[in-house]
């Protein structure tokens, strides 16, 4: 078995202003750091195999962090398979925002369809399977453990519903990994 921890990047300015995020590269905000830091200490005598973050600047910025304080140094490995989902036509909108400037397309709740996406957006089967296929391969081939991944908020309710594959819809949305917070599953 490997000791598997997710762990959602530090808060950016776009958390705090409740903006679509998705695939939009932003930094850590001042919070983040210190929310980075912190995760940091609580992890680093977790002795971690392998880090695995996210290509973008939240997540790497996190896991470089994190990577600082291990004491037996920790490699980074940059992984596509855990970026956010993309958001297309509303990344960097508020919810309001995106009601305004794509009323159809917002009534129709397309960020909750699993197989819908906003324009230009991901949907949620193709995380899912994104995130599915990349922890298989993990699961085979890995020999570290622990691993600890740097990733994002709906790239975490993925890989929640991959260790409990009988949680509804509605269970599946209400799962948050809160910024800088971690949990563990057995792989």
């Amino acid at each position: 078995m490997i000791e598997l921890y997710i762990a959602r990047h530090g808060e950016t300015d776009f958390n705090k202003e409740g903006r679509y995020l998705g695939r939009t590269d932003v930094s850590l905000n001042s919070t983040g750091i210190e929310q980075a830091e912190k995760l940091a200490e609580k992890v680093k005598h977790w002795n971690i195999g392998i880090l695995y973050s996210s290509p973008l600047k939240r997540a790497l910025e996190t896991a470089n962090i994190i990577a600082l304080q291990q004491k037996h140094g920790c490699e980074i490995v940059i992984d596509n398979s855990f970026i956010e989902r993309s958001f297309g036509v509303y990344e960097g909108l508020t919810k309001e925002e995106a009601e305004n400037m794509y009323p159809d397309v917002y009534k129709r709740n397309s960020t909750r369809i699993f197989d819908e996406a906003p324009p230009g957006g991901e949907t949620i089967n193709d995380v899912v399977k994104r995130i599915f296929s990349r922890l298989n391969t993990i699961k085979e081939q890995e020999k570290f453990s622990p691993i600890l991944i740097v990733t994002h908020g709906f790239a975490a309710k993925a890989v929640n519903k991959y260790f409990h594959p009988e949680i509804t819809d509605q269970e599946l949305f209400d799962f948050n990994l809160a910024n800088a917070e971690v949990k563990q599953y057995m792989l």
